[in-house]
């Protein structure tokens, strides 16, 4: 054996070339005497050594240049042209340098004299150890070659995933690179049907014979089908290996050589396989063609599963759409006929199917109450009724009441067939039902009827996720029958309630304006002696007839302040009742703001000097006058500021007066006589005083409330006030509020259109 760190075969085949028998005996006893195993043949004419060349495999040539009648480099032109990437070395007499180089060019490995013989061992083992580091370069750079082809066709289909969402594009490219990549004579995909049989999907350019496979199933899967759904791979190189005589007969069919079937598996889901059939001749499946198809077949799985989770999300919106029309087509109307008729409309839509129809039991019969239909030309069932004891998949043969059951059969003959009743054969021949499914409808868990769903021309199976949107659907259905149940009764019990309200209304306004009629003439007869009581106690207070002891004069002065509270309860009665029926009288003017606000701040300024409290009257430039009842307006600003001072022992009472834009404004936008109110002017009363708690803020504004609850009264007061001063400024189209906190002051704010109109009531 040749000694290097080169592997060599453990005999040689050495092709000799030599036409002087001494010569080659010489060559051998030359590889001989470095102890290398020969398998020699010596041939001396050109025809021969052809013929070689071209029938058996060699590790090497040795050729003498100058033969009888051929020479070294017509041996060298055999031996490239029999693709055998050998060792050529020439073994001649006397070869100058230039020729030497010559021969190199023309591609002859090496040379080695005739007189230096013991050379050709180490020229021959250096030579099979360059070529067998060719051949392993050429090697890894075809394998680089591959994977860099498989790598292209897995970005291409990745590609093609991620700019189209149609499944059906990215499968047609995956067998079309593949065909154009490995060459087989057909690359088909298969994957299931909806009715669970595997069918061809997809299928590269092929023979007619392969062509028309096209959805249909596929014949091989079930002999294998075991393996492909253990992910296992189906690799046969030649199908005489093949043991199933129901292989080797789809074989002769289809004059079927090799082929590779690939499961497309992800997470242990089975989703179809990639297959690829060899019809001209056996093929060996090298291991990086396996691997390319491996690789491309696990990109085919990301790509159906994205797809169906794509469907998946897709359905689901589809579904929540369908669901919300429904609801509001529920919400939008009661009557029943109009929700019915749209839900099944829109049922037999979404869903693509034939007819769509809700059905009624009573009486023992089941009754057609709505339906829709895909095409005029199919018979209709609407209005028509069938036994209910002839469609026993509703009702529950172990029990009294009925159940909650779905019926559905996707091959709707077979049970007409098996169970032939009048229904079933009428629903099968007469209105061409070939799959059904329904769902029950129960109001208040009383069985209504149900939900129907028919094919006419073709089978289906409907799926889960199917059959629990049409039981939603079934749901929203009882929803709408109980609404409009509930209405019905409701309607009647509305009229009946109206009727009494009315009465009762009559009643209240009777008695409201029986109140007011009171009111008013009580407060007018009680004003009247009341005027002399404060007449004769204001004389003698004067002290005109006589003067009064120091006792008496208290008496007096306690009578004229009782009298005049008195006479404030009286005008504040009169002044509500009048409002509240509507018989109060409004004089708008003209009102200058400066002029009226002063004249306000006068009627408190005694009080306020006796309490030493200090007056703050602000008012903006752009104020200059309003549109109001003038008297009326001071009645609310006085009490406003009288109560500021009362509920004030020390500090400041301010009157500030604004004017600002209706879109500033924070209240409602008051209309007056058809036009919005575009300006407002706010009077704001605040005070440095005993504050309002915050969980009294809503009974100031009514009628006889009074926040001061303690013994003693320290505060004195009708609990009118307030109340009148807020419907007098209603009635301007304004509003009085109140900011305010405890022990920190108060703040009135009453807001008037600058243009104003009396509201009417």
């Amino acid at each position: 054996m040749l000694q290097s760190g080169f592997a060599t075969p453990s005999k040689l085949r050495v092709l000799i070339v030599e036409d002087e028998p001494a010569d080659a005996e010489l060559i051998t006893l030359a590889l001989a005497a470095a102890h290398i195993e020969l398998a020699c043949e010596v041939t001396d004419t050109l025809a021969s050594c052809q013929h070689l060349l071209q029938t058996q495999s060699w590790d090497a040539v040795l050729s003498d240049y100058r033969l009888k009648g051929f020479t070294g480099n017509q041996v060298l032109s055999l031996l490239q042209q029999s693709n055998q990437q050998i060792p050529f070395i020439l073994i001649t007499g006397s070869l100058g340098e230039e020729a030497a180089v010559d021969c190199i060019k023309a591609g002859m490995t090496d040379y080695v004299l005739k007189d230096r013989l013991f050379r050709l061992p180490t020229v021959l083992e250096r030579s099979l150890h360059e070529f067998e580091l060719r051949r392993q370069q050429q090697a890894a750079m075809l394998q680089i070659h591959q994977q860099a082809q498989r790598e292209a066709i897995i970005n291409r289909i990745v590609q093609a995933m991620r700019e189209t969402l149609v499944l059906d594009e990215v499968l047609q490219t995956t067998v079309d690179l593949v065909y154009e990549a490995l060459s087989p004579t057909c690359c088909l995909i298969v994957r299931p049907a909806k009715s669970g049989e595997l069918i061809v999907c997809n299928i590269s350019e092929a023979p007619s014979q392969w062509r028309a496979l096209l959805n249909h199933p596929c014949g091989l899967f079930p002999f294998y089908k075991n393996a492909l759904n253990q992910g296992e791979l189906v690799v046969v190189d030649g199908v005489e290996c093949v043991l199933q005589e129901e292989v080797q007969t789809l074989a002769a069919q289809y004059h079927l050589h090799a082929f590779m079937i690939t499961p497309l598996i992800y997470q242990q889901e089975f989703l179809g396989d990639l297959s690829l059939y060899q019809c001209d001749r056996d093929r060996p499946w090298t291991s990086d063609e396996i691997a390319m198809v491996k690789a491309i077949a696990d990109q085919c799985a990301i790509a159906i599963q994205q797809s169906q989770l794509f469907n998946q999300v897709q359905q689901q919106a589809q579904r929540e759409q369908l669901l919300n029309q429904i609801a509001r087509i529920i919400n939008s109307s009661l009557d029943p006929v109009y929700i019915l008729q749209e839900i099944t409309r829109l049922t037999g839509t979404s869903f693509t199917v034939d007819r769509a129809f809700i059905f009624e039991i009573r009486d023992d019969q089941i009754y057609i109450v709505e339906e829709w239909r895909a095409a005029e030309s199919l018979p209709s069932m609407l209005n028509t009724r069938f036994p209910l004891a002839d469609w026993s998949d509703l009702l529950d043969p172990q029990a009294d009441f009925y159940t909650r059951r779905v019926f559905h059969a996707p091959d709707y003959g077979a049970i007409a067939m098996s169970e032939p009743s009048p229904t079933r054969l009428t629903h099968y021949y007469t209105y061409q039902i070939k799959s059904a499914v329904n769902v029950p409808i129960f109001i208040r868990e009383q069985l209504f009827g149900g939900i129907c769903l028919n094919t006419t021309i073709a089978q289906r199976r409907f799926t889960d996720g199917e059959i629990h949107l049409l039981q939603q659907i079934g749901d929203q259905a009882a929803i709408a029958l109980y609404n409009a149940q509930s209405y019905e009764r409701l309607e009647h019990l509305v009229q009946i309630r109206t009727q009494e309200l009315e009465h009762e209304k009559r009643l209240s306004e009777a008695a409201n304006s029986a109140k007011s009629e009171f009111l008013t003439n009580m407060s007018h007869e009680l004003r009247t002696p009341l005027t002399g009581i404060l007449g004769f106690s204001s004389l003698l207070l004067k002290q005109i007839f006589g003067p009064l002891n120091a006792k008496q004069l208290q008496y007096v002065e306690n009578i004229s302040s009782c009298g005049n509270h008195l006479l404030s309860l009286i005008n504040d009665l009169l002044d509500l009742s009048k409002i509240e029926a509507g018989r109060d009288d409004f004089v708008l003017e003209t009102v200058d703001v400066a002029e009226l606000c002063t004249a306000c701040l006068s009627f408190i300024r005694e009080q306020a000097d006796l309490q030493g409290l200090r007056l703050v009257l602000s008012i903006a430039p752009n104020v200059a006058t309003c549109t109001a009842d003038s008297r009326r307006l001071k009645q609310i600003l006085v009490n406003l500021l009288s109560n500021a001072v009362k509920f004030t022992e020390a500090g400041t009472v301010t009157l500030r007066v604004t004017q600002t834009a209706n879109a500033s404004h924070k209240g409602p936008k008051n209309i007056h006589h058809g036009r919005i109110a575009t300006s407002f002017i706010h009077f704001q009363v605040s005070d440095t005083g005993i504050g309002i708690a915050q969980k009294d803020l809503p009974l100031l504004f009514q009628p006889f409330q009074q926040l001061d609850s303690g013994l003693d009264k320290k505060y004195q007061g009708t609990g009118l006030g307030l109340a009148l001063a807020r419907k007098l400024a209603q009635l301007h189209g304004g509003d009085l509020t109140v900011t305010s906190e405890l022990d920190h002051g108060s703040c009135f704010s009453l807001s008037l259109p600058v243009e104003a109109g009396v509201l009417v009531r």
